[in-house]
């Protein structure tokens, strides 16, 4: 019934996900930052300044690594530098640059404020690009943690930086690295006291098969499993219960692209002490208020830094 050619493509498909079961049991067994490049030490700084208010000092910054390529964030800074050193506040925003994540933060006041540009392409053209590029894009994501944790190891060198208030800010995507560069950073000797986790979920794979805009909806759901094989050392929920600090979780209550059951699941990890806050409305950066929202976002995170000692106030 089956036929030569048949029983040949069964017996290598069962292979194929025999193996894929057990290569999930022996990764889900390991030390996870096992598979993540390391973090590089000791690299000079390609600095460029950029426009900024009279009352600060913006510069976009290039580290060149080796394994872990050009890592690119921006920088501001109080000017002129106060004769105190500065907390450092680490921002993880969406797919954009360093110089976006960080542009609508107003009185930023005696802080070291760092938006981190991602190595990734903004835009895709089509299914075949993105296939394409499927390999070089997926050692680009496995690169974003030991290139942050790079970036961080300069940020601590610098004179003015005050290494025992040190802030970690991930938003959406970003809220998605920022438990893996949290663990990595602390294997690496740099500890992180508070961490804004803000619109993510759990697991990377329940994220894909949610998300309403990838089409097919078959096609995503399918994928799902082996999203959540392939970026097993990044998942959320591996690294949560390895991390201490204080926590702030913000959420959507109407969140179309984060599924409920992904929200809950990313929140039930977060360790204590934590906070929680809902927000009324859409996934941040989705819906005709999502400025307002922004700034609601960016209020309630200052607020919460503020009260809880790991950064300086700006002045009235």
């Amino acid at each position: 019934m089956w036929g030569r050619k048949g029983l040949i493509v069964f017996g290598v498909l069962v292979l194929l996900l025999v193996g894929a079961i057990l290569l999930v049991y022996w990764t889900s067994g390991r030390q996870p930052l096992v598979f993540l490049p390391s973090p590089e030490h000791g690299l000079p700084a390609e600095r460029t300044r950029l426009p900024a208010p009279g009352n600060r000092l913006v510069e976009h910054l290039v580290l060149h690594g080796h394994a872990l390529g050009d890592i690119a964030f921006t920088l501001s800074l109080p000017d002129p530098l106060p004769l105190k050193q500065l907390p450092v506040v680490l921002i993880l925003g969406g797919l954009v640059t360093g110089a976006d994540s960080i542009r609508y933060i107003k009185d930023a006041g005696d802080n070291a404020i760092v938006g981190y540009a991602w190595p990734l392409p903004v835009r895709l053209h089509g299914v075949r690009d993105f296939m394409w590029q499927a390999p070089n894009l997926y050692h680009r994501v496995m690169t974003i943690p030991g290139q942050i944790v790079t970036a961080l190891h300069w940020l601590m060198e610098q004179p003015w930086a005050e290494a025992e208030r040190l802030s970690l800010l991930g938003f959406s995507q970003g809220a998605l690295a920022v438990p893996c560069v949290q663990d990595l950073a602390a294997h690496d000797g740099i500890r992180i006291g508070w961490t804004i986790i803000a619109y993510g979920g759990a697991p990377l794979g329940a994220l894909l098969a949610g998300n309403p805009h990838l089409k097919p909806t078959w096609l995503r759901q399918a994928l799902a499993p082996l999203v959540d094989l392939l970026f097993h050392s990044l998942e959320p929920t591996v690294h949560l219960p390895r991390l201490s600090g204080k926590f702030l979780v913000l959420e959507g209550q109407n969140d179309g692209q984060i599924p409920e059951a992904a929200r809950n699941l990313l929140r039930e990890a977060v360790p204590e002490p934590k906070t929680v806050i809902t927000f009324e409305g859409a996934h941040m950066g989705v819906g005709p208020d999502q400025m307002a929202l922004l700034q609601k976002i960016i209020e309630t995170s200052k607020s919460w830094l503020i009260e809880n000692g790991a950064i300086n106030k700006a002045p009235d």
